[in-house]
Order: structure tokens, then C-alpha cells, then sequence
């Protein structure tokens, strides 16, 4: 379905609802927040009131976005339309949402992965793009109005999924998306310092282990961080709240690869990869083990025992690399 035309549907369909449903994806980032709450204010301006789905109440790390806004965590009743943000895979999104997706009338998709599997009734995606955000913004323009408030949201979640405007998914039209953005009075430094940059001595900690968690292979091509069961155990920082380490990795000399293992949960590992170099593809690591995302930022989720988890971990980036076991 072309841009506008999409676009049009989905605001037609809305209108129709009696409920409508936004949700992105499990663990979500800023981009999924961020194009929930954009596609969430621009029904608004429609006269189209709907609910932002989220799995379980946000990581202290997004404390200034749960303070400014209102999310559902345990929804009642069914929804006469779904739409999912940011989310590639079906079997990404809250579990409470795939039950929304089966009672629902209609469903839609919005996305910027090269993986989407085309999940939902119809689906806008526009691989490569810098975010989630920016496919929203490109479809739906003709019919919202910036503002302070849409404004920040916009930036703030191209803002996250471009690493500040540097990774390679960051395009001249993210620039001219951008410079609209900039016509109000956003204060770009203070977003980035509140939203970007804090963190609480908790974070600091996880952080701190992590840095002296490393362990470098395959002549430091590979770095693996890892944070286990008993330091979140010790910390009580939550998962969300100690992703911090795996965009330092990816600075050293050397490194090809950086892997970051987050074990919040007894043999349950939330990895994250990252690579700055342009001849890697991370993406192709994730989805060995059914994960996903992009070339240079992926993720995916292991269980089991640590040492054959990590193993199998580093034989497949070994292969993405070219490395011989």
C-alpha cells in the first residue's frame, strides 16, 4: 500500500473504532516508545483517542517519559484496532497485545526493519530508515500539525536510533525531518542531557562491573561484556536500567564485533550486539538464534547454561566474521 494512501486507511479505519491500541515491541527502546507516542498524538489531533500497550511499567531510565505520559499495562476489554510500531516480528510484541491481535477487527504495522515479517492486516515499512519515528513522520505528515510536544517526541526517537544522528541509517531526509523539527523551541540539549545522558548511581554500578566484566577473542576482534543473575541480584538495578556498555565496546580499536549478555533471570541472557565497522552484519548473528534488528544494532535472547550459550554466541559471530572455528 503506497505512503498516503496507507496513511489515509489507517486514520479512516481509526476514526470507525470504538478502541484503538498502540503497541511496540517487548524490552521497548526509545524509538518504540517515542513512535507509540507520535502515532498516539497524531489520532489525537484527529479526535481519536487510543492506548499505549506496554508489557510492564517502563525501567527507571525513562522515568521523565512516564512522568509526562499515560501507558496501559493491563488493558481491558477488546479493541477494535491494533497497531503495532517498531516491531518486525509478531512474537515480539507483549503477550497481553497478541490476544488484542486476535479479537481486533483490524490490525496495521508500521516499521523500519529489513527483516519485517508483514505480521498484521496491512503494514507500512520503509526499510533503512533511521527510526520508526521517521517512517511515521513520512507517512503521516499531511495530516498533523507540529508542535512542542510532537516536535520532541519525533527527535528524541530519531535521536536514539541514529546514536545521535552518526550510525549509517541516519539519510538526508532525516536531516530535512529534522530541521522541521527544529522550528519550535525543543531545546535539543537539554532532551539529550535528561533523556540520553543521566544516570543514577545504580546504572553507574552495573556500568562499572560490566567495564571490568570484559573478555576480549579472536585477537580482540570480539568483546564480550557480561552482567549475571547476582549482580543484578546485589544491585537490584533492572535490566532496562543497565544497557550501557555494549556502545563503549564498539569504540575500541580493534573490535569488530561487541557483544554486551544481560542475565536478569537464572539462564535466561538479553544480549545485545554493535559493530562500527562497515563491513559487519550483526543482524545476521541475531537471527541465527532468532533475534533481529539492524546491521550495525541487534539483539536477541538465549537460554540455558552460560558457557554453551556463549559458545554458541561466539561461534556464529565467528562465522559472520569469517573466522575460522
Amino acid at each position: 500500500m503506497k505512503t498516503k494512501a496507507f496513511a489515509k486507511n489507517l486514520l479512516k479505519t481509526c476514526s470507525h473504532a470504538n478502541r484503538v491500541a498502540i503497541s511496540g515491541h517487548k524490552n521497548p527502546d526509545y524509538d518504540s516508545i517515542c513512535s507509540c507516542l507520535a502515532m498516539q498524538e497524531i489520532l489525537h489531533q484527529c479526535d481519536i483517542e487510543a492506548d499505549i500497550i506496554l508489557e510492564k511499567p517502563l525501567d527507571l531510565a525513562f522515568a521523565p517519559v512516564v512522568k509526562e505520559n499515560k501507558f496501559v499495562y493491563e488493558p481491558c476489554g477488546e479493541y477494535d484496532v491494533v497497531i503495532s510500531v517498531d516491531t518486525p516480528e509478531k512474537n515480539m510484541l507483549p503477550s497481553v497485545v497478541l490476544g488484542l491481535i486476535e479479537q481486533a477487527k483490524f490490525t496495521f504495522a508500521i516499521d523500519h526493519h529489513k527483516d519485517h515479517s508483514y505480521y498484521m492486516g496491512s503494514a507500512q515499512v520503509f526499510e533503512g530508515e533511521s527510526s520508526a519515528c521517521e517512517v511515521i513522520f513520512k507517512s503521516f505528515e499531511p495530516y498533523f500539525s507540529l508542535n512542542l510536544r510532537l516536535s520532541t517526541i519525533f527527535y528524541m526517537g530519531i535521536y536514539a536510533d541514529t546514536g545521535g544522528f552518526v550510525y549509517s541509517n541516519t539519510h538526508s531526509s532525516t536531516f530535512e525531518i529534522l530541521s522541521k523539527l527544529l522550528v519550535f523551541d525543543i531545546h535539543p540539549d537539554e532532551i539529550v542531557q535528561n533523556y540520553f545522558m543521566k544516570i543514577n548511581a545504580g546504572a553507574f554500578e552495573m556500568f562499572r562491573r560490566a567495564l571490568n566484566s570484559v573478555e576480549f577473542y579472536e585477537n580482540d576482534q570480539i568483546a564480550v561484556s557480561a552482567l549475571r543473575v547476582t549482580d543484578f541480584e546485589e544491585t537490584k538495578v533492572s535490566y532496562g536500567d543497565s544497557k550501557l556498555i555494549v556502545d563503549y565496546l564498539q569504540r575500541i580499536a580493534g573490535v569488530k564485533v561487541a557483544i554486551s549478555v544481560f542475565e536478569p533471570e537464572k539462564g535466561e541472557y538479553h544480549i545485545s550486539l554493535r559493530t562500527a565497522s562497515p563491513d559487519v552484519d550483526v543482524s545476521l548473528i541475531a537471527k541465527r538464534f532468532n533475534g533481529g534488528g539492524h546491521t550495525r544494532a541487534s539483539g536477541l535472547k538465549l537460554v540455558g547454561e552460560y558457557g554453551k550459550a556463549l559458545n554458541a554466541l561466539l561461534n556464529q559471530t565467528k562465522t559472520v566474521l569469517g573466522i575460522e572455528k
